[in-house]
């Protein structure tokens, strides 16, 4: 997902949206030199345009001009304050630094715009296996069982749902994208589909009242895991299950170029007994077929005794 291209907006100048489009196919070509000056140009006519700003900062970061990458986001953070397009995410990136968790506007705003190509996408050129993954484990920790109250967490579309609506008496799905939301909607496999950022959610619910909990493939947007796993093992309830998938990092957590986090196997673990949650597995498997800017991916089977 290219959050220039998915989640630009139209400036309302004809000429400079006709010359984006013009870098964009140039630096997916690779001529980023090109997409530069095209760029400039564009902005001449849009000052004001964000999307055209991270655009330019991604040009020329690819050609190595890493001071002129820099002040290109940095106007773009500037017209693009809640940061739905993730120029901040990319300075943060830029300076080394370590946020807690990817900005909820940009969450939401690049999967709305992904809902329409999300399972075609992810299925077919990703192979994604979360869902799958999560099963098998949950199988081979706890066979044959039936839970009472599962949620999943960032349920996107519905894969998780699909996988696990034999297994659950209540199956509730949250997310942050509406469109998201809508597309899951369309599958009738949920109970009950709530739009909201996943840790409110399960703040808001009973304490010791879900019996298993999944996150396929959401993991990814939050750097600090501490806040969750404790949401997390406050509504298990004895004897429940937290599976979820990650991408493999050797810090504790760290920001790659895709702007999804990576998580250290000795982080999760201190994160997970902090909540007063044991892990029953942790290993590694190839959750999708990019995961490979990062390392391959962790799939985790967390228990409440």
């Amino acid at each position: 997902m290219d959050a220039a291209s998915l989640l630009s907006q139209a400036s309302g100048d004809l000429l400079a949206d006709r010359r984006y489009a013009y870098a964009h196919a140039a630096a997916a070509a690779g001529d980023h030199a090109a997409a530069a000056e095209i760029l400039d140009q564009a902005l001449e006519r849009a000052p004001a345009w964000a999307a055209a700003w991270l655009a330019l900062g991604e040009a020329r970061l690819a050609l190595g001009e890493v001071d002129a990458a820099i002040a290109a986001l940095n106007r773009a953070v500037a017209l693009d304050a809640s940061d739905r397009l993730g120029a901040g995410l990319r300075l943060a990136r830029l300076a080394g630094s370590r946020p807690a968790s990817a900005p909820e506007s940009y969450v939401q705003t690049l999967f709305d715009h992904y809902a329409p190509r999300f399972e075609t996408h992810l299925t077919q050129s990703l192979h994604y296996r979360g869902p799958a993954l999560l099963a098998d484990r949950i199988e081979r920790i706890a066979p044959d069982t039936r839970f009472r109250h599962v949620i999943d967490l960032g349920c996107g579309t519905g894969l998780c749902g699909l996988r696990f609506r034999s297994l659950a008496a209540t199956l509730v799905g949250i997310d942050l994208s509406p469109a998201m939301i809508e597309e899951a909607r369309r599958k009738h496999l949920y109970d009950a589909l709530i739009v909201a950022p996943i840790e409110a959610a399960l703040l808001a619910m009973e304490e010791e009242s879900v019996s298993l909990l999944l996150a396929a493939d959401v993991l990814v947007y939050i750097g600090d895991l501490a806040p969750l796993f404790s949401a997390a093992g406050r509504v298990l309830a004895a004897g429940s299950l937290f599976a979820f998938t990650l991408q493999q990092g050797t810090d504790a957590y760290t920001l790659g170029a895709d702007l999804r986090f990576a998580h250290a196997p000795d982080y999760i673990r201190r994160v997970a007994q902090d909540a007063g949650l044991s892990i029953a597995l942790l290993e590694p498997a190839k959750v999708r077929d990019d995961e490979g800017a990062q390392g391959i991916g962790l799939v985790v089977v967390a228990g409440r005794a």
